[in-house]
C-alpha cells in the first residue's frame, strides 16, 4: 500500500477516535494534555497506524543518494556533451550531482562521482559562456577531491575562465600552477603543447565588455536601511516604531515619529521558512532565491541550495534532523513542517522559552500582569531559578489567551527570538474538536517517527524540564500549528504574464515563513504599510504619510480596493477570527444599498450605477424609479462573456484582427449595460491594448490602456502599486511609440510609486531608469 493511501487511512482513524472519545477529548485544556491523551490511544497498535509508522520507519534514511545512479546520469551527460547538446548535458550533470553521496567526516569509503560531475558541468558552462558559474563548479570540484591525475583539465579551464571574466591578475597567478599540472599529466606531448599555447593566448583575449559583465555580476542587492536606525525596543523595526498594548487589539506597532511614503519600517529575516514543494527544483531551500547552479544537500537527493553557505546553515539548524525523515516531511502539510522547523531551529540556536514569572508578578491576575512592566532582568532571573515544564507554561499562556505576558509587557522585551514566536496568538479556542484531534495526532506521529532521543534533546535545549519529552514536543508542535493559521506569512514574488493586462500579473507564493516582528502588525482593509520581499528578507515600507501616534496597519489579504465590505468581513472572520473595524469598514458600515461601481450595471434611465439583486435592477439614485428589462440585461451579459472568451482564444492563437473585431463588439455591448467604471470594461480595453501592441500600433494601444488605467486609479488609488504596474506598461508602449515627453512623465509617476513600495532594487525600477536614461540621451 502506498504511503499516501496509508495517510488517508490515518486521517480516517483520527475521525473514528473523535467519534468514540469526543466528550473526553473536549474536556482537555492544554496541548500537552491532548498530546498525552492521543499518545495513549489504542489505535496506535491497530493495523492502520502501526503499518503507517512501520512504513515511515522503513523509509528512514532512504534519502535517494546513489553512486551508481549518479554515474549513469553522468555517462548520459557525457554523451549529450559530445553531441553538443549542452543544455541537456547541463540537466543530466545536475541530476547526477544530486544523487552523488557526499563523504562525511569519519567515513573512509571514497567516491569521485561528485567531483567528476561538477567538473563535467563546469565544461558545459564554459561552452555556454556562463563563466562565473563555471568557476564556481571548478572550485567546488577541486574541494570535492577531483582526481589529481586529471586536475590539469580543471586548472587549465580555471585560468581561461579568470581571463574571460576580466580577472587578469588572478589569471596570471594561476598560470604557473596550471602549467605544472599539465607537465606532470599523463598525456601526449602534442596535447600538452596545445594546452600551453591556449594559456599563453588567454590573457590577450579579454574584452572590455567581459570586464563590465563581471563587474555587473558582482553587484549585490543591498538590504534597505531602517528609517531612524534600528529600534532598541522592537527587534528588526525602526527606532521610530514602538510596541503598545490596546485593550481590544492586544499588541500593536505604533509610530513614535513621523514617516513619509517609502520609509523603511521593518527589515526582518524569517525565524524559519519552508519552501513550497512546487519550487523545490527551482529555488534555494534556505534563501528562497532562484537557483542557477543547484548544489544538493550532503545527506539527501531531494533538497538543493544556491551555495554551500546556505546548505551549511540549513544543515546545522534543522535539515540534519529532517534529512533522514524526508518522506515523513513530504507527507505532512506545510504548517507541520514549519512548526517542526521552528523547534529545531530554536534548539540549534540555544534559545529558551521564557516562561517563569517572578512570584510577585505571577500572583497577580493575568490582565493586570499584562499591563505591568516586567524587565528583561526579572524574566531572565526567574527563568534561571525555576525548572520550566510545559505545564507551567500553560498556566501562564493557556490556549485560550492571546499571548504570554513574558514577551510583550514591555517593548524592550520583544526581541524577535523563539520566545516571541512561542507567544504569538494560537487561537486554540476557535479550533474545532476534529481539527484539534487531527492536529494532535499528526504531531504525535511526527514525534514517534523522530524518536524520543531527539524530542528530549529539543525540549531540554528549549529549557523545559520534567515530564514526558515526547508529550512536551508534541504539545509544542500543536501550539505552533495553531499559531500558523493566523501568523504565518507567505514569501512571494511577482510573476508577470505575457499580457498588457494588469489582471495577468500575480503574486506567486514561494514559501511559508514566520516573521515575529511583522506578526505584530494589525490588519486594515486600507493599509498604510506595504510588505515586499528581497529573497526571503521581508521589508515593510510606509505607503502613505504616517503621523506620530498612528498605528502601522498591514493588509492581511482582503483589500477595500478588491473586495466589498461584506466579503472582507467574512474572509477575515473565517481566517483570522475577528470582525474588522478599520476605517474603510466603518465608512461602508450600514451602507447596505451602496453599489460597487467597479462591478455595477448602468441604470437605463439615469445612467448611474445600479446592481442586480433578486432578479431586479436597483439604481443607486434615490430619485430614480427605473424599470429595467432584466432578462435583456442578462442576455447581453452572457453574450459579452462569450465574446470576451472567444476573443481571448483568438489572441492566444495569433488571430489578432479577428480578436479586435470581437473585442470591439464586446465593448459596444458593455457600454450599453455596464457602468463606465466597471472593471470588465477596463479588462476589454486592456485586451485591445494588447492586440494593438502586438501589431505595432502603439498609438491605439496607448489610447486603450489609458482608459483602463483611469479605472485602476479610481479603484486602487493614485499611489497604489496596482496603478504603478499599469503605468509601467503604459511607459513601455509610449517608449516603443517614441512618445518621449509623455513617456518621461509616465516613468516619473511609476518610479515614485514603485520606489515607495519596493525601493530601488525592484527589476521594474531598474527597467524604468534604463528607459529614462535612454530617452534623456535622445533629447540631448
Amino acid at each position: 500500500m502506498a504511503t499516501a493511501e496509508r495517510w488517508k487511512l490515518f486521517q480516517q482513524s483520527c475521525r473514528t477516535e473523535l467519534d468514540r472519545r469526543l466528550p473526553e477529548f473536549n474536556g482537555l485544556r492544554s496541548n500537552e494534555e491532548r498530546a498525552k491523551f492521543c499518545l495513549q490511544l489504542d489505535c496506535w497498535e491497530g493495523d492502520t497506524l502501526s503499518q503507517l509508522t512501520h512504513k515511515l520507519h522503513s523509509l528512514q534514511g532512504k534519502v535517494g543518494k546513489s553512486a551508481d545512479r549518479a554515474n549513469q546520469l553522468r555517462d548520459r551527460g557525457n554523451a549529450a556533451y559530445k553531441a553538443h547538446n549542452f543544455q541537456e548535458a547541463f540537466t543530466l550533470y545536475t541530476d547526477s550531482i544530486s544523487y552523488c553521496p557526499v563523504l562525511q567526516s569519519g567515513e573512509s569509503k571514497r567516491t569521485d562521482c561528485l567531483s567528476l560531475a561538477l567538473a563535467n558541468r563546469s565544461a558545459v558552462l564554459f561552452h555556454l559562456q556562463e563563466y562565473k558559474l563555471c568557476l564556481q563548479d571548478i572550485l567546488a570540484s577541486l574541494t570535492a577531491g577531483y582526481p589529481i591525475n586529471l586536475q590539469y583539465k580543471l586548472l587549465h579551464r580555471k585560468v581561461l575562465v579568470l581571463f574571460k571574466l576580466g580577472r587578469n591578475e588572478d589569471g596570471k597567478k594561476e598560470i604557473n600552477e596550471a602549467l605544472k599540472a599539465i607537465e606532470s599529466a599523463d598525456i601526449p606531448d602534442s596535447r600538452k603543447e596545445v594546452l600551453r599555447k591556449e594559456l599563453k593566448a588567454a590573457g590577450r583575449n579579454v574584452t572590455k565588455q567581459e570586464e563590465n559583465k563581471e563587474e555587473r555580476s558582482r553587484e549585490e542587492v543591498k538590504v534597505p536601511e531602517l528609517q531612524y536606525g534600528e529600534s532598541q525596543q522592537v527587534a528588526h523595526a525602526s527606532a521610530g516604531v514602538e510596541m503598545r498594548r490596546h485593550p481590544d487589539k492586544g499588541r500593536m506597532l505604533v509610530a513614535q515619529k513621523a514617516f513619509e511614503p517609502g520609509s523603511v519600517l521593518i527589515v526582518e529575516q524569517p525565524y524559519a521558512a519552508v519552501l513550497l514543494q512546487k519550487h523545490h527544483s527551482t529555488h534555494c531551500h534556505t534563501c528562497i532565491t532562484p537557483v542557477q547552479l543547484p548544489l544538493p544537500c550532503r545527506g539527501c537527493q531531494f533538497v538543493q541550495y544556491c551555495s554551500r553557505t546556505c546548505e551549511e546553515q540549513a544543515w546545522q539548524e534543522h535539515h540534519r534532523h529532517e534529512c533522514s525523515h524526508w518522506h515523513l516531511m513530504q507527507m505532512v502539510d506545510t504548517f507541520t513542517q514549519l512548526s517542526l522547523r521552528l523547534l529545531l531551529s530554536a534548539a540549534a540556536r540555544g534559545e529558551k522559552i521564557l516562561t517563569a514569572i517572578p512570584s510577585s508578578i505571577s500572583d497577580k491576575p493575568l490582565e493586570e500582569t499584562r499591563s505591568s512592566a516586567i524587565t528583561t532582568e526579572e524574566v531572565n532571573t526567574a527563568h534561571t531559578e525555576s525548572g520550566n515544564s510545559l505545564d507551567q507554561l500553560n498556566t501562564l499562556s493557556s490556549d485560550n489567551n492571546t499571548e504570554d505576558s513574558s514577551s510583550c509587557l514591555a517593548p524592550e522585551l520583544y526581541r524577535g527570538d523563539y520566545s516571541s514566536v512561542h507567544n504569538l496568538m494560537p487561537h486554540t479556542e476557535n479550533c474545532s474538536a476534529e481539527h484539534l484531534l487531527t492536529q494532535t495526532m499528526v504531531a504525535c506521529l511526527v514525534c514517534k517517527c523522530l524518536g524520543s532521543a531527539l524530542c528530549e534533546d529539543v525540549v531540554r535545549r528549549l529549557g523545559l524540564s520534567g515530564g514526558d519529552c515526547v508529550v512536551q514536543m508534541a504539545g509544542l508542535l500543536c501550539r505552533h500549528m495553531q499559531q500558523l493559521r493566523c501568523n504565518a506569512q507567505a514569501v512571494t514574488t511577482l510573476q508577470e504574464q505575457d499580457s498588457v493586462s494588469l489582471l495577468e500579473d500575480k503574486q506567486v507564493r514561494l514559501a511559508t515563513a514566520v516573521f515575529p516582528t511583522e506578526a505584530l502588525l494589525n490588519h486594515s482593509c486600507r493599509p498604510n504599510v506595504f510588505v515586499s520581499f528581497q529573497g526571503r528578507t521581508l521589508v515593510v515600507r510606509a505607503v502613505s504619510d504616517i503621523k506620530e501616534g498612528d498605528e502601522l496597519l498591514h493588509c492581511y489579504g482582503p483589500h477595500a480596493g478588491r473586495m466589498r465590505r461584506q466579503e472582507r468581513q467574512a474572509a477575515l472572520k473565517e481566517q483570522y477570527f475577528f470582525s474588522c473595524r478599520c476605517e474603510a469598514c466603518q465608512e461602508e458600515e450600514g451602507s447596505h444599498n451602496t453599489v460597487d461601481i467597479f462591478s455595477a450595471y448602468k441604470c437605463p434611465n439615469c445612467s448611474k450605477a445600479a446592481k442586480l439583486q433578486d432578479n431586479k435592477l436597483f439604481c443607486s439614485s434615490d430619485n430614480c424609479n427605473s424599470q429595467a428589462n432584466v432578462a435583456e440585461i442578462q442576455t447581453i451579459s452572457k453574450k459579452i462573456q462569450d465574446l470576451f472568451v472567444q476573443s481571448s482564444g483568438l489572441i492566444d492563437n495569433g488571430q489578432i484582427q479577428e480578436a479586435v473585431s470581437g473585442l470591439k463588439q464586446c465593448l459596444v455591448l458593455q457600454w450599453k449595460i455596464l457602468h463606465p467604471n466597471n472593471k470588465d470594461i477596463a479588462r476589454t480595453h486592456d485586451a485591445l491594448a494588447r492586440c494593438y501592441a502586438t501589431t505595432g500600433d502603439c498609438q491605439k494601444s496607448v489610447e486603450h490602456l489609458k482608459k483602463s488605467l483611469s479605472t485602476v486609479e479610481l479603484q486602487f488609488g493614485a499611489c497604489s502599486v496596482e496603478l504603478a504596474h499599469e503605468l509601467h506598461k503604459l511607459a513601455q508602449l509610449q517608449f516603443n511609440g517614441q512618445q518621449v515627453a509623455e513617456c518621461l512623465a509616465t516613468i516619473e509617476r511609476a518610479l515614485t510609486i514603485f520606489g515607495c513600495h519596493y525601493g530601488e532594487h525592484h527589476p521594474k525600477m531598474k527597467e524604468l531608469h534604463a528607459m529614462k536614461d535612454c530617452l534623456i540621451n535622445v533629447l540631448v
